[in-house]
């Protein structure tokens, strides 16, 4: 009897052993799997981030190339090889900071300006100023520039403020002649045929270093006086 509980004893025993082996396997094998999914998901993690990564950087270098070479036709667009011609628009505003008004007219492009580049045409501007036409002085305009410039069209701003236009005649004595000019001092407005001679010492002292007269009462005031 103690025999047999000896050797039930010793079955269940083996039986136990034999068990705890293959938990001990399965859990050996369990952890293994659960390692390799986990080194698994990080080299797949780390794949997806540098396929993201790259194809981030891909699209934001490919939007950088896309913006630079926009912004190379811009400036080829109007670059210093593009020429005015006889065809192309010509466009003026004119704003009046009195009104606050801007007014457009279309005209045939000035010969001058034909075949005149962006910087030749800015050049051109410039000078402008120092050779108003009268009407424009008279009218007061103090700055001129372009908008816009491409082959087929010109835009060209005048403002204009006639308040700071500080008076219109210019009187000086020409050969012993009272001679009235516009207030740009170039261009003749009258010869009056007054002779110096007949007029006051303070007069032709006047006269000789020249005269800026505001307006038209003004002017025809003076050379009232100067006639009588």
């Amino acid at each position: 009897m103690n025999r047999k509980l000896s050797y039930g004893l010793t079955a269940l025993g083996i039986v136990i052993a034999i068990m705890i082996g293959d938990y001990i396997g399965y859990q050996l094998v369990v952890n293994k799997m659960e390692q390799m999914q986990t080194d698994y998901e990080g080299r797949l993690s780390e794949q997806v981030d540098v396929e993201v990564t790259t194809g981030l950087e891909d699209k934001a270098a490919e939007i950088v190339g896309r913006i630079v070479e926009d912004q190379r036709e811009s400036i080829l667009a109007s670059t210093s090889e593009d020429k005015l011609s006889v065809d192309t628009v010509y466009q003026i505003q004119c704003y009046d900071v009195n009104t606050e008004n801007t007014s457009t007219d279309y005209e045939t492009l000035p010969q001058e300006l034909v075949g005149l580049t962006r910087d030749e045409v800015d050049d051109y501007c410039n000078k402008y100023m120092d050779k108003l036409p009268v009407e424009e002085y008279l009218d007061g305009l103090q700055s001129i520039g372009v908008v816009a410039f491409s082959r087929e069209r010109l835009v060209i701003k005048k403002i204009f403020d006639s308040t700071k236009v500080a008076f219109r005649y210019y009187l000086i004595a020409v050969d012993g002649e009272v001679v009235v000019y516009y207030g740009d001092k170039k261009t003749v407005y009258e010869y009056t045929g007054i002779e110096t001679k007949d007029l006051s010492k303070e007069d032709r002292k006047m006269l000789k270093q020249g005269l800026e007269v505001k307006d038209d009462a003004a002017l025809y005031s003076i050379l009232e006086n100067y006639s009588s």
